[in-house]
């Protein structure tokens, strides 16, 4: 699916809007079909192009919930608010303008939870040459439908990484934001700390499902579904990819209890490679009593040279060297064939003229 908008303010835009203010803890509501709370979902994503397109950002009001996270995609890019998003937004939009620069979607994932009422969405949207991706969180709370968490970052080449690095100029996008985790999300904490240098805890989540999502700090790093995921997690394995948190923990369960997002600002480290500070945003799915993790958003922003040093002053430990097995002293084919030997007995002397 693809769509039209004016600038990069739709993905501000997109984390924003939504309906009525949700409770603080699950809400058991009526399951829905399906099909229908998707199309809804997706429903939600056109009108906020279309209205951007319009350049009508006045009429978004009535669509913002409050309160609202959103993560990016600069580093001073944290917003809590219904407040700070119509000013990010009133900064980029001129309703004046006569001409707009149209923005093409690469293709929008939506994939609903059991029951219909929470939803998650990614999309790289191109904007005069520069693809941006988002990850959001929705919720169906009496019918409507709204956005509670998202991260928006750049997706910079990966030439481009390794020279800002370089420059220690490579922070995480929200940077300043301030950490709070949620009554239900504790397990979903423990869960993500788990993976940071376990990865393959993450891998064997990830690959269990077609419609996971993995997108990476860099242009070209987005597989989707299982072949392409395990094909990535190969590549991290083999690299030794590993992370440690270098702020803050936020996370929240949606009102429905079928869904949490997590979002950190961490290092990650591989074999040969400078640590990179970057952004995780992760959503989980419950299943059963467990939640397991189905999209995971590594994000970067680019700031001044040297904005980057304080976070890579936390970096993860060294993966512990792996013990081969000790080899037996004999072989067992040797051992037994000596065991034969041991048990059987001498024949009797022969008598003579026999």
């Amino acid at each position: 699916m693809s769509g039209r908008g004016a600038s990069r303010a739709l993905l501000v835009a997109l984390v924003a809007c939504g309906g009525a203010a949700k409770p603080a803890g699950p809400v058991a509501e009526p399951a829905v079909d399906e099909r229908a709370a998707e199309k809804d979902a997706k429903g939600l994503v056109v009108e906020i192009y279309r209205t951007l397109d319009r350049g009508k950002t006045d009429s978004m009001f009535s669509l913002l919930s409050d309160p609202l996270i959103v993560f990016g995609p600069r580093r001073g890019d944290a917003m809590t608010t219904r407040a700070d998003a119509l000013v990010a937004l009133g900064k980029i939009i001129d309703p004046k303008a006569k001409k707009r620069t149209a923005m093409r979607s690469s293709g929008l994932s939506v994939v609903v939870s059991q029951g219909g009422h929470s939803a998650w969405a990614f999309d790289v949207v191109n904007f005069e040459g520069q693809s941006v991706a988002v990850t959001a969180v929705l919720s169906n709370t009496s019918d409507l439908w709204s956005v509670s968490a998202a991260a928006l970052a750049a997706l910079p080449s990966a030439g481009k990484v390794k020279a800002e690095s370089a420059r220690d100029a490579i922070v995480p996008p929200g940077a300043a934001s301030t950490g709070k985790i949620g009554a239900q999300a504790q397990a979903v904490v423990d869960e993500f700390k788990k993976g940071l240098v376990d990865q393959d805890s993450w891998g064997t989540d990830l690959m269990s499902r077609s419609d996971a999502i993995v997108a990476g700090p860099s242009a070209g790093q987005v597989a989707r579904g299982k072949h392409a995921i395990q094909q990535m997690w190969k590549m991290r394995t083999k690299a030794g990819v590993r992370e440690a948190t270098s702020g803050e923990l936020t996370a929240q369960v949606t009102p429905d209890g079928q869904l949490a997002w997590l979002s950190a600002p961490v290092t990650r480290v591989a074999d040969g490679e400078d640590p990179l500070p970057l952004r995780i945003f992760a959503v989980y799915e419950r299943e059963g009593a467990a939640w397991k993790l189905i999209v995971l958003h590594e994000a970067v922003a680019i700031d001044e040279p040297g904005s980057g040093t304080p976070f890579k002053k936390i970096v993860p430990p060294a993966p512990a060297p792996k013990v081969e097995p000790a080899k037996p002293d004999a072989k067992p084919a040797d051992a037994a064939k000596a065991k034969s030997k041991k048990k059987k007995k001498p024949r009797p002397p022969r008598a003579e003229g026999d």
